[in-house]
């Protein structure tokens, strides 16, 4: 089955909209412990002030910076994952918030990330075995002579 870009968008968010409430991401923590990801000032402010720490400080410990400017958390696992648990969950970054990203457009310029995470998280999981089922990904295509 041939699928054009919206089509396939639609069908993945459709399909994480059904997945996504019945997986309780605070009870695995699987993506706290393997992804590194970007974060901004602002979003080190938020926590910092969180944390009664200065923005100054709470970069130095946890933030690495690149030369662009570009911004990432300098460890993996997470400095905030605690018991499988984010310790500034209210707060949280908008990386982790939109981990995996399975509602937004152009999934298929994200296939390749997303099939990484394929066996760490349930939701990706499910929403790709899901999908395949939808799509007939197995269906084979032989032909009679």
């Amino acid at each position: 089955m041939q699928l054009d870009e919206a089509t396939l968008d639609r069908m993945t968010a459709s399909i994480n909209s059904e997945v996504a409430p019945q997986i309780d991401c605070t009870a695995c923590g699987a993506c706290c412990r393997n992804l590194m990801i970007h974060v901004t000032p602002a979003e080190n402010k938020r926590i910092a002030d969180t944390l009664n720490m200065s923005a100054q400080a709470f970069e130095d410990q946890y933030v690495e910076s690149g030369s662009s400017g570009t911004q990432i958390i300098n460890a993996v696992p997470c400095h905030f994952l605690c018991d499988s648990k984010c310790r500034v969950y209210e707060q949280r970054y908008a990386d982790c918030r939109a981990f995996p990203n399975l509602d937004q457009p152009r999934f298929k310029t994200r296939l390749f990330a997303t099939l990484m995470h394929y066996g760490m998280c349930p939701i990706i999981f499910n929403v790709i075995e899901q999908l395949k089922q939808q799509t007939q990904f197995f269906k084979s295509n032989t032909h009679e002579s």
